[in-house]
């Protein structure tokens, strides 16, 4: 539409379909890739012989991913979910925890820095528009997660308005794309601050809730109760 001026409808069932498809073939692929990720971290003799292979896998998922005209982060999704099915997937957390903890923040103030935070202003008439969009993008995160935590099957007894609540903060992958729109002209200031914004509030708002949610429970949440929020 950037490009054009126009919706392509066949583009867009083509990325429909190619997204669907890489990342269905992503999950596949975790059954078999175990057994061959954890035979090459053992024979590597080196510093980080864990680390390298997955981060290299990562990075060809995401090379993937944009030679098929999808969004380079949704390829170093799919690596996340291929290697969570390893055996090596609590010691890979570790090691990728550093890393994380100097790039992320990194990240967070670079696309922060960018966005101008003056065009929600609401006494001025031009940014009326962008707070209409930033409270209908705060609504619909937020109900549409809860709704989405109704649909977890195949576990009775598990509370279902909590899991919704827990996976309503909208993070990284938010401020990825909303950083890909302002860089290729696609979003304008008012629609990019109302989703950072809405990133913000719904970080914000989430634990309030989740707390009200499990409000007269005894003990913590189960293991796949909590495992389900963090997805995102």
């Amino acid at each position: 539409m950037a490009k054009t001026g126009e919706v392509d409808v066949l583009n867009v069932l083509y990325l429909i379909v190619a997204a669907s498809t890489f990342l269905l073939g992503s999950i596949f692929l975790g059954k078999f890739f175990n057994k061959s990720f954890v035979a090459i971290a053992d024979k590597l003799q080196t510093r980080g012989a864990l680390l390298i292979p997955a981060f290299t896998f990562a990075l060809v998922m995401a090379f993937l991913a944009n030679i098929i005209h999808l969004e380079a982060i949704l390829g170093a999704f799919a690596a996340g979910l291929v290697l969570d099915e390893t055996d090596k997937r609590k010691e890979l957390d570790q090691q990728v925890m550093p890393i994380a903890d100097i790039l992320v923040p990194i990240f967070f103030v670079t696309v922060g820095a960018k966005a101008d935070l003056g065009v929600l202003n609401p006494a001025v008439p031009e940014n009326r528009a962008g707070l209409i969009i930033a409270t209908f993008l705060i609504a619909v995160a937020i109900f549409g997660k809860v709704i989405t935590g109704w649909a977890v099957f195949g576990k009775p007894g598990i509370n279902r308005l909590a899991i919704g609540v827990g996976m309503i903060p909208r993070g990284e992958v938010g401020l990825v794309f909303a950083g890909i729109g302002s860089a290729s002209g696609v979003l304008d200031k008012p629609l990019e601050a109302a989703i950072i914004v809405m990133v913000i509030l719904t970080t914000f708002l989430a634990p309030p809730l989740l707390q009200w949610t499990l409000k007269g429970e005894d003990g913590d949440l189960p293991s796949e109760e909590v495992a389900l929020p963090a997805v995102e």
